[in-house]
């Protein structure tokens, strides 16, 4: 429930208690009134008018704190370290840059023209080893008390959890915010994580094993949470935080409250840690609205019988929401609230924050049923060619077939997202003037790719059009800059480590991976290639390789328009592990001009959908082309 008593919001929570209770928290202010399950809303509202002085007084000396969000580090402001308030001198120093504590101090040794960017990198730095240093401190302490064991670790600047654990890789992230909290809240954090290896959800047994290592664990928490830095901090404000701001954060914590308040009055409960997960699927159902999906997580906190302890109970909403597409987020609606599983960490869970799609590897087929559900349902009741061409066009994609580079640039294909240019390598405009869904393919790679993959790469970018091109929308609404006004894709994939890919790097994994599963779907390419096994006589549980399985991937590439490779890959990924015996296939351009064993192109997958890979033949060919 939300009051607004002389324009100061005011949010209500009813709880199990006897008397109201009246708070301004920390770090901006906002107004908190706990009252009894039996208290009607005229009283509440009188009881906050009748402290309405003591409320202004209270919220003016928050306002006139120093806030982190205008922090410029420069000499009189404050840090807390370890939950100890210090004093920041900055001394301009061309030399080096130094951090150091002395009493109650921090001298700050920096070049005097370096940007408040460049010191705020530099000493975050200095946070995270002093933050690491603890954590290799207190972590084998915690790992033995608990007999858990974590198989990595890392820190990182999050703004909407203390720390997060995936129980399958057995790695735990904790937040590099931590550093301003006392230690006991960082071993609170490494302990609640631990469990999470035994306990994915904070249910009876998770909070019994709280309990059993931890018995003042909820003070620690409670501490933590009510010191919590503002989720909305400007300092760090990522497009999530731009997304769900103040008022969009009320809103969804009254929707949640709404979704469980009969139960929550049933079991005379509280909600408590409601918490912004991710905010996944952006799509654009309609002309003129963005819609988009909000991971919610709480705890539903009620005490125990005879006891004074509480106990909790872990949910997961999912939270529809839809904007009208505009100039701003004027025109936020929340659709429908629903229940839902808790969302397992997918590879680029560290960019959520800046609202890339979350698809992990395992929904790739998900992904691709939604497309053709969208755009040529057909599909998936009977085994047909996927008109990608076709499908493009009802998109609004124009396809454009010329050669684009001169000068070796290795992009075989472009989407604008925006009107614009696009330059080579040597700041030449190789295309001008092109518009908004315009697709272009370079001709010069035709020889190369084939035009199985070319049909792939076509694909790639209608998905690309599909789920990453409402994400761009709702960017520019945000204010955010996200890069992708203009897609490249490219002949060779990126070989660096994930831990260094950018949000764009992750969509064009994602296009890369589902590209093929958007002409070939499951189901039906299944019954597909049974039918073929029968035809030819091969046998799937039995020895694939041989000339008769070369015609069946040969005759199934050119039944769905893609490469043998790409064929032979979505065999395997369907449960055909036998065809993984058959000869990789070889473009005839390599066949002509080199002598290359099988066993050097078997890892040949155009636009595959490993992480890292590379298209090791299309890098040939191109080498190849270029006289090298």
């Amino acid at each position: 429930m939300r009051l607004v008593v002389s324009g100061i919001p005011i949010e209500v929570q009813k709880k199990n208690i006897k008397n109201m209770h009246l708070q301004v928290k920390p770090p901006d202010g906002h107004v908190v009134i706990s009252a009894p399950l039996s208290m009607n809303d005229k009283a509440i509202e009188m009881y906050a008018r009748t402290n309405l002085g003591w409320v202004k007084k209270q919220i003016e000396k928050f306002q006139e704190q120093p806030r982190s969000a205008k922090r410029q580090y420069v000499s009189g402001e404050t840090m807390y370290i370890w939950g100890k308030q210090y004093f920041l001198t900055f001394i301009a120093d061309a030399q080096k840059n130094s951090f150091e504590i002395v009493g109650n101090k921090v001298y700050l040794h920096m070049r005097e023209d370096s940007s408040v960017r460049q010191r705020e990198s530099y000493v975050r730095e200095q946070h995270r080893i002093m933050l690491k240093g603890e954590i290799e401190r207190l972590l084998p302490k915690w790992e033995q008390i608990t007999g858990l064991y974590c198989e990595s670790w890392q820190t990182k600047y999050m703004t909407t959890r203390w720390g997060t654990c995936n129980t399958d890789k057995k790695r735990l992230w904790f937040n590099l915010q931590l550093i301003q909290k006392p230690v006991e809240c960082l071993e609170y954090v490494i302990l609640h994580e631990l469990i999470h290896l035994r306990e994915r959800t904070h249910n009876e047994i998770f909070t019994a094993y709280m309990d059993l290592y931890m018995q003042n664990w909820r003070e620690i928490r409670k501490q933590l949470n009510d010191s919590m830095l503002d989720y909305y901090d400007a300092q760090d404000e990522s497009p999530l935080q731009k997304l769900i701001d103040q008022r969009r954060y009320g809103e969804i914590k009254n929707a949640v409250s709404t979704h469980l308040g009969g139960e929550v009055k049933q079991k005379k409960a509280t909600l408590s840690d409601i918490k912004i997960q991710d905010v996944v699927h952006i799509e654009q159902p309609e002309e003129g609205y963005i819609c988009f999906d909000i991971i919610v997580s709480c705890d539903m906190e009620y005490s125990v019988p005879k006891s004074d302890k509480t106990s909790f109970q872990e949910r997961w909403l999912r939270i529809h929401c839809q904007v009208l597409l505009g100039i701003d987020l004027s025109e936020f609606q929340i659709v429908w609230v629903m229940e839902c599983g808790q969302m397992e960490e997918a590879e680029n869970e560290k960019n959520s924050g800046d609202l890339v799609p979350v698809i992990s590897r395992s929904s790739f087929e998900d992904e691709a049923t939604g497309f053709l559900e969208k755009y040529y349902p057909k599909a998936l009741k009977e085994a047909v060619p996927v008109p990608i061409r076709q499908i493009a066009e009802n998109m609004g994609l124009t396809i454009i077939e010329k050669e684009l580079f001169s000068d070796g640039s290795d992009a075989f294909g472009i989407l604008f997202l925006e009107d614009g240019n696009i330059q080579d390598k040597n700041r030449n405009i190789a295309i001008r003037n092109a518009k908004r869904g315009m697709m272009f393919i370079d001709s010069q790679h035709y020889h190369a790719q084939t035009l199985g993959n070319v049909n792939v790469m076509i694909a790639h970018e209608c998905f690309h059009w599909y789920r990453h091109q409402p994400y761009h929308l709702l960017m520019k609404m945000l204010g955010v800059s996200d890069d992708i006004s203009v897609i490249r894709c490219r002949v060779n994939l990126d070989d660096r480590d994930t831990e260094e890919w950018s949000p764009v790097d992750w969509m064009e994994w994602q296009a890369n991976g589902i590209a093929p599963y958007l002409l070939m779907p499951a189901r039906t390419a299944t019954r597909k290639i049974e039918e073929m096994l029968r035809e030819y006589h091969v046998d799937s549980d039995e020895a694939g390789s041989g000339r008769q399985m070369e015609e069946l991937i040969s005759e199934l590439a050119g039944f769905y328009g893609v490469s043998e490779q790409a064929a032979k890959s979505r065999m395997s990924e369907l449960g055909f592990h036998r065809v993984d015996d058959a000869p990789g296939y070889m473009p005839s351009c390599i066949k002509n001009c080199l002598e290359i064993e099988t066993s050097e192109t078997s890892g040949y997958e155009p636009f595959g959908n490993r992480m890292g890979q590379k298209t090791f033949i299309s890098g040939l060919c191109q080498s190849k082309m270029n006289g090298s």
